[in-house]
């Protein structure tokens, strides 16, 4: 197999979160073992010019740095995907897209404050305003078609997508969220940790109101709640912990469960996840649309007896993805 040159193109670099922030760095080491050549670039080269202008000078800098590069692997369908799939058609290159969330029913539920889920989103007629109408269109009509391979992080989620934007399913692949077993750090607690970036679909407000209701039924229980925390005083967080809780109106596919399970924590995560099948027993579900399931829930991992049983259910979680993996995965898509 020749080698390769690729550009990765990524809305977040670290410390920024979110999920293409930890991503984009750990696939360029990934692919670099490999004796491929990656270079990356970011859109917070731009983030400080007004919109519109940003979007044109990020244009060019794809176009530099994508002339001498055999391929682009894109960590969006938004903010980079257009300029650097627009680069990326100029210049011939083969280009993955990478569709990790949805951003249109973000938006939507951001500007509305209506809970809706993802998995239902696309299933029933909205009153979408004009910009979010724009965002459809030029996935649909611009970012999809002109991309080599559209990438999901879970089947649940390529298939809500392949129905409401009708893209055929030969162009897309899944490459799952990396996972593997880390030491088991977490030493527990007594407090509950929700760990969350400030947008509406994480459905905080469904939290508080859980925690009120948990506490009138066990005065024990204890929640703390942080936002745009470093991924270091996360994992200081997590460790004393006694479960993560994630909330959320939808997890295409959580890469904080997933964390918490690598070092042993147990999780509370909403059940419309794109990651469900393959979390299954190993965290407790729980219904974003009701906080009376949510306290529910919280009081019966204050009991000793079940706590443990959550303990053994995270211990068993033995799936593996390693970013070597991942690397490999999409270099077969750019073959």
């Amino acid at each position: 197999m020749s080698k390769k040159s690729i550009l990765i193109v990524t809305p977040l670099v670290p410390p920024e979160s979110g999920g293409p922030s930890y991503l984009s760095v750990s696939l360029k080491e990934a692919l670099e073992k490999k004796g491929e050549k990656v270079d990356l670039i970011a859109f917070k080269e731009v983030r400080n010019y007004p919109s519109g202008i940003r979007h044109f000078l990020f244009l060019y800098k794809v176009l530099w740095r994508a002339r001498k590069v055999d391929a682009l692997i894109i960590l969006d369908t938004v903010s980079v995907a257009l300029p650097a799939v627009l680069a990326g058609w100029l210049l011939q290159k083969k280009m993955i897209v990478r569709a990790g969330g949805d951003f249109v029913w973000e938006r939507y539920i951001e500007r509305t404050k209506e809970k809706v889920l993802l998995s239902v989103f696309y299933k029933e007629r909205r009153e979408l305003n004009s910009k979010e109408r724009l965002l459809i269109w030029v996935q649909k009509r611009i970012i999809f078609p002109l991309a080599t391979t559209i990438v999901f992080n879970t089947s649940w989620f390529r298939d809500i997508w392949i129905e409401a934007y009708h893209i055929n399913k030969n162009k897309t692949a899944i490459i799952e969220h990396a996972h593997q077993k880390k030491e088991e750090i977490h030493v527990g607690g007594k407090g509950f940790l929700c760990v969350w970036r400030p947008t509406a679909f994480k459905n905080i407000p469904a939290l508080e109101k859980a925690y009120i209701l948990a506490k009138k039924k066990n005065p024990d229980i204890t929640l703390e709640i942080y936002k745009n925390i470093s991924r270091e005083k996360l994992f200081d967080h997590m460790k004393y912990a006694r479960a993560l809780i994630i909330p959320s109106l939808t997890e295409t596919s959580s890469v904080l469960a997933r964390e918490a399970l690598e070092i042993g924590l147990p999780g509370l995560l909403t059940d419309d996840c794109g990651s469900k099948k393959l979390l299954d027993t190993h965290v407790t579900w729980v219904n974003p649309l009701d906080p009376y399931d949510i306290a529910e829930k919280m009081c019966a991992l204050m009991d000793e007896k079940r706590y443990e049983q959550e303990k053994e259910k995270v211990k068993n979680f033995t799936y593996s993805h390693t970013y070597e993996q991942i690397a490999n995965e999409f270099l077969n898509e750019l073959n």
